[in-house]
C-alpha cells in the first residue's frame, strides 16, 4: 500500500512544472560546459591569428629583434648597448685652441656663442662605449646650453660655468659632472698647455663617473630623433654642395662640404679643415642641422649673453647632399628638440653623427 501510495507522489512530480530553482542550475551547469569547450577550441585554434601557445601556458609579448643607439641612430648589440646613459662635454672653439680633442668621435655636437663672437661646443657621447682617450679642452657652461643636457638627462661634464649655468644646474636635477669641483679625479690637466685651456677627460673616466653615480647600467629613456638608412650613390647629387654659417669673425666661420662617396660633410673652421687631434683626421658629419633661434640678449656683465632656445623657429636640415626646409619645436625645458618638415612631418636623419648649429635669426646662412 505504501509502495502504491510513494508510486502516485513521483508521477504527480514528474507531471507538475519544474520549481525555478532547477532551471536556474540547468542554465548554470550549460553556462559552464560552454565555456570550457569555446576555451578548448581557442587553445587549439589560437595559432590562425598569432604564436601558437598549448593549453595552460602563458603567452610572452614579443621582443624587439634589432636595436638602435637613441643618440645616433646606429645599429646596436642589445637593448642597453642601445640605451646607454649619454654624457654631455663643454670643449671650447677658441681659434688658439684648435685642433681639439674628441670632436670627431661625438655622436652629436652643439655649436652655438659663447662671449665676445666666440663659440664653444656641447658635446654629446655614447657614455664611455666609444674609446675616447682625450677630450678637450673642457671649458665652463652657460645656461642656455643647459635645455640640451636636460633633453637627454646625459651626465654633464663642464669646468665652473656662468653664474646663470650654475645657478640652473643647483636648481634643476642635473647629473653633474663638475671638473673644478668634486669631481675633479674623472679630468687631469695637460702641462704641456697653458690653463685654463688644458682641462680633459677620457672615455675611461666618464665610464668611472657614471658607475659612482649608479648610470652606468642604467638605461636612457630619451625621445630619440627619426633615422634612417642612407641613400644610394646613385640618389646623390653630383654637383658641389656646401652649407656655410657666418658666426662672428672669420676664425668663427664654419663651413660643412658635401662628400658624395661617403655621404657626409666634412667640417672647416675658420677657412681651414677642423682636425680633431687624437686621430688628426677632418671631422665629419652625416647630418647638419642649423637652427634659427630669436636675436641675442645681453645680461650685462662680463659680455655675458642670453639665447632662447625654447619655443619654435625656422630650421635647416642638410643630408644626402640635399637641404629640407622646416620648423623646430621645444615645448619646454626637458622636452627633446624635434625638426619636422613643411607637412608637419618629423625629418628623418641618416644614422651616424649630427652637428647643429644655432645661430640666432639676424644672422645669415649660405647653401646651394
Amino acid at each position: 500500500m505504501a509502495r502504491e501510495k510513494n508510486k502516485d507522489k513521483f508521477l504527480r512530480l514528474l507531471k507538475s512544472p519544474p520549481p525555478i530553482f532547477m532551471i536556474l542550475g540547468f542554465l548554470v551547469l550549460g553556462t559552464i560546459f560552454s565555456w570550457i569547450y569555446i576555451s578548448h577550441l581557442c587553445c587549439l585554434n589560437i595559432g590562425a591569428f598569432g604564436p601558437e601557445v598549448k593549453a595552460g601556458e602563458i603567452s610572452e609579448p614579443s621582443q624587439p629583434t634589432e636595436f638602435y643607439r637613441r643618440l645616433d641612430g646606429i645599429k646596436a648589440l642589445s637593448s642597453k648597448e642601445a640605451n646607454i646613459w649619454p654624457v654631455a662635454i663643454m670643449i671650447e672653439n677658441l681659434y688658439s685652441v684648435r685642433p681639439q680633442n674628441g670632436l670627431s668621435q661625438a655622436a652629436l655636437v652643439y655649436e652655438t656663442y659663447a662671449e665676445a663672437g666666440t663659440t664653444r661646443c656641447l658635446t654629446f657621447y655614447n657614455g664611455g662605449s666609444e674609446k675616447v682617450e682625450k677630450i678637450g679642452p673642457v671649458r665652463s657652461a652657460r645656461h642656455y646650453f643647459l635645455p640640451w643636457v636636460y633633453e637627454t638627462a646625459a651626465l654633464f661634464g663642464h669646468a665652473g660655468g656662468s653664474p646663470q649655468a650654475l645657478g640652473n644646474i643647483r636648481d634643476y636635477d642635473t647629473n653633474d659632472f663638475n671638473g673644478i669641483g668634486k669631481e675633479a679625479k674623472y679630468f687631469w690637466r695637460d702641462s704641456s698647455i697653458s690653463a685654463p685651456h688644458n682641462l680633459f677627460t677620457s672615455s675611461e673616466k666618464i665610464v668611472y663617473g657614471l658607475r659612482d653615480k649608479g648610470l652606468l647600467d642604467k638605461e636612457a629613456t630619451f625621445d630619440m630623433w627619426n633615422f634612417k638608412d642612407e641613400v644610394s650613390l646613385a640618389e646623390r647629387p653630383a654637383e658641389e654642395k656646401f652649407v656655410k654659417v657666418q658666426f662672428s669673425s672669420k676664425s668663427y666661420e664654419v663651413e660643412f662640404k658635401y662628400n658624395r662617396e661617403n655621404n657626409d660633410y666634412l667640417r672647416f673652421n675658420g677657412g681651414s679643415p677642423h682636425i680633431d687631434k687624437n686621430n688628426n683626421q677632418q671631422i665629419k658629419a652625416k647630418n647638419v642641422v642649423v637652427q634659427i633661434v630669436p636675436p641675442i640678449g645681453y645680461l650685462g656683465e662680463k659680455g655675458r649673453i642670453d639665447m632662447n632656445v625654447q619655443g619654435e623657429g625656422k630650421v635647416l636640415v642638410f643630408r644626402d647632399g640635399q637641404v629640407i626646409e622646416g620648423i623646430w619645436k621645444k615645448p619646454d625645458r626637458v622636452s627633446r628638440t624635434q625638426f619636422y618638415d613643411s607637412s608637419g612631418k618629423k625629418i628623418p636623419l641618416n644614422r651616424g653623427n649630427t652637428w647643429v648649429e644655432v645661430i640666432p635669426e639676424d644672422k645669415t646662412v649660405e647653401h646651394n
